[in-house]
């Protein structure tokens, strides 16, 4: 199971490091309306990464959960070293992660509409 938790990291690594960077410069409204806007699309932005981290520890908890019982059960199903060590590499592993470019694509519409400018970048 550890071998595959490396291959997947290597493999991340690798598709990662051949991808284009994106950039966004924001540049805010003039107005103090714009601005007060501006500030108000912040605080949901916020809002939202907070309940996506929330979401995701969560649904990482409950995996742990999920996972350790299950492996309780084999243990105890098990009646020798043998069955005892097939348990511990069935073992499964839990990956969860918060997913933000929601809240940040919401974020960079929610500026542009308050009168900021979004400037894209790719690099």
């Amino acid at each position: 199971m550890k071998r595959m938790v490396v291959l997947a990291l290597t493999l991340l690594g690798v598709l990662i490091s051949g991808c284009q960077t994106v950039h966004y410069d924001l540049r805010p409204p003039a107005s103090d309306s714009g601005r007060l806007c501006v500030t108000q699309c912040s605080a949901i932005r916020e809002t939202c990464r907070g309940n996506e981290i929330n979401r995701a520890k969560i649904e990482h908890e409950n995996c742990e959960s999920s996972a350790q019982n299950a492996f309780r059960r084999c243990l105890a199903a098990a009646g020798d070293a043998g069955k005892r060590k097939e348990c511990e590499q069935r073992r499964p592993g839990c990956w969860t992660s918060e997913n933000t470019a929601r809240c940040d694509d919401d974020h960079r519409t929610c500026f542009s509409q308050c009168g900021g400018t979004v400037v894209k970048t790719v690099k």
